[in-house]
């Protein structure tokens, strides 16, 4: 007889866990005891080892347990008893409750017990709830207990938003010890209107600490500049002189330290710009990556800086930011465009260089890169071993340089467009063929949509596109999903292998209506073409090509109110018709990073 295996699927693991959790109180089931700062709760070693990798690892090598004992092991830990249910009730339930008591302890136990899914939730939660009265102390926090992409928000919370000197304000800043003003009153990122809102912030800090001795001439020397826009400053030359005279609003004892320090240091010999820039990363086909503004409006409007050169040459590879890094991922070797490359390069704007990082599990050519809450997914790419695209889905935690794969594509499509938006991939669109079978009337395009549900890590059917369309481009911006041109087959007879350019659609992730036509937002003709479509927090842009027989043509469009607009710095090396360009990304970097880039071009 045939044997058939038959499952209740999900249901009988939740209802096992379920029970688990109301007999996790039931002594005589309970074989082990954790001490903790008041007091010791009984516990189920096994289920706690299954949900906690900190005591999966102290039970697996407990002595006495290789040796066949039936020792019990105590272990202490500095965590109140409170703290610890919260951290059982999340293991049996995968559910937790956290407020503003009770989220530093959960913290900081979720890091001593290497519970990376609690600690993200909490990140999640310290995420939701930054402003500018508590984002120094979150800072802080993030430090402290490694919270790498925490970090990275909050620094970036904070340079936003220190222009309007509202963080001067806060009791945090005037808390902050002297190495961490210096800290952060000497960033690059700072967005401020000139050097005035530091020598405010220093004067502020320094009345509001007049029982401490700092050394003010130090941090007068690392925290001030001369210019931030490396032309003369008149507010802060006026100021400088109006601290010297000792006219208001400077009249303070703390402003009498700044002046002391300044006598002594004469000038302040930095110039080193402040803020951030957010420039247009470009690979060509030699495998060199400019960086192009094309959203600046200064003097550098339009012009570009070469990034060093890659660690390991490619073209066709993809790029993608996170975390402040630049990503390069996959391609092909330079004059071997049968080999494949599966590495991964980062490059860090604060050191000017590049990093190998873990490779990707596969080797293939320009695959599709989404970046989401400090990981990176791909999928797609391909290879001379596939027919259409590569199905993996595979996920790489940029902070532990980690891969993990997920479940795959079911209907792998060639041309599908790619966003991620509120916790789910969007798969776009995109033909079943390769090529169109020989005799086809018409090119077999899809408005099919798929979505992987990140958290649940589940594919299930999302709304059909209003028209269907195949190598069209996809972002995601304030939620909301925009795919953006791509084509269609013209469906007449007489119009036999020809190809209509296809508007843009909108899904709002929080209507129930599917997707919406949006007219005015139609590619540009002179963009129409290979269209690649860029976001970041603030922009959306697309650049393409007019003409399919002009590779080295780019044309940029940048999308403000009612519709598509030409950049600022649209007459670039893109424009030119120099180069032909593969791969693009937004990148905001600091803008002291790209001030000495051009610096050593001139050199």
């Amino acid at each position: 007889m045939n044997r058939q295996e038959f499952s209740t699927g999900k249901l009988h693991a939740t209802r096992v866990l379920n029970e688990l959790c109301s007999l996790r109180h039931f002594e005589a089931l309970c074989d082990g005891i954790v001490k903790l700062t008041d007091g010791s709760v009984k516990i189920s070693k096994a289920v706690l080892a299954s949900g906690c990798p900190y005591f999966r690892i102290l039970y697996e090598f407990e002595e006495g347990a290789q040796q066949g004992n039936n020792r019990t092991a105590e272990p202490t830990l500095d965590i109140t008893c409170a703290t610890f249910e919260l951290i059982l009730d999340f293991i049996y339930t995968g559910k937790v409750v956290i407020d503003n008591d009770n989220i530093e302890e959960i913290l900081k136990a979720s890091d001593l017990l290497l519970m990376t899914d609690l600690k993200e939730l909490c990140i999640q939660y310290l995420l939701s709830k930054i402003d500018v009265d508590n984002c120094l102390g979150v800072l802080q926090f993030a430090q402290q207990f490694s919270c790498p992409r925490l970090v990275h928000y909050a620094k970036d919370f904070i340079c936003e938003h220190f222009k309007h000197r509202q963080i001067v304000r806060t009791d945090e800043f005037r808390s902050l010890n002297e190495g961490r003003v210096k800290e952060l009153l000497s960033q690059d990122g700072l967005s401020v209107k000139s050097e005035v809102d530091i020598l405010t912030a220093l004067v502020v800090w320094l009345n509001a600490n007049l029982s401490s001795t700092p050394d003010v001439e130090s941090m007068v020397t690392t925290c001030l500049r001369e210019s931030s826009d490396l032309s003369y400053d008149p507010k802060f030359q006026r100021a400088l002189q109006d601290l010297r005279a000792s006219s208001p609003p400077w009249d303070s004892p703390g402003a009498d330290r700044v002046r002391d320090a300044l006598r002594k240091t004469r000038r302040i010999r930095s110039i080193r710009e402040r803020g951030t820039k957010t420039v247009l990363a470009c690979c060509d086909g030699q495998a060199v990556i400019y960086l192009v503004d094309v959203l600046g409006t200064g003097k550098h409007s339009g012009s570009h800086v070469v990034l060093p050169p890659l660690l390991v040459p490619r073209i066709r590879p993809a790029l993608v930011v996170e975390g402040g890094y630049l990503f390069v991922l996959g391609g092909m070797r330079p004059g071997r465009e049968k080999q494949m490359t599966n590495d991964i390069q980062r490059y860090d704007p604060t050191t000017n260089t590049w990093m190998l990082m873990s490779p990707m599990p596969y080797s293939c050519c320009s695959p599709h890169v989404i970046a989401h809450a400090g990981k990176l997914y791909v999928t797609g790419g391909f290879n001379d071993e596939v027919e259409l695209e590569i199905p993996n889905l595979e996920e790489f935690d940029i902070y532990t340089n980690k891969w993990r794969s997920l479940p795959p594509i079911h209907n792998v499509r060639r041309g599908a467009a790619v966003a991620v938006a509120d916790g789910k991939i969007y798969y776009i669109g995109g033909t079943p063929w390769r090529e169109p079978p020989v005799g086809s009337l018409y090119f077999k395009v899809l408005d099919a949509v798929e979505i992987f549900c990140i958290k649940e890590e589940i594919w299930m059917a999302g709304p059909q596109l209003k028209v269907r369309r195949s190598h069209a481009a996809a972002v995601s911006h304030n939620g909301t999903v925009f795919v953006v041109g791509g084509a269609r087959p013209i469906e007449c007879p007489s119009a036999q292998g020809q190809l209509k350019v296809t508007g843009t659609e909108a899904l709002f992730c929080d209507s129930p209506m599917g997707w919406t036509q949006l007219p005015n937002y139609t590619v540009p003709n002179e963009a129409k073409i290979h269209t690649t479509a860029l976001v970041d927090k603030d922009h959306i842009l697309i650049v393409g090509n007019a003409d399919p027989s002009d590779t080295q043509r780019f044309n940029c469009f940048l999308l403000e109110g009612s519709g598509w607009v030409v950049p600022p710095g649209i007459d670039s090396i893109l424009w030119a018709g120099t180069k032909t360009f593969y791969s693009f990304a937004l990148f905001t970097l600091p803008a002291a990073a790209l001030q000495e880039l051009r610096f050593e071009e001139t050199e």
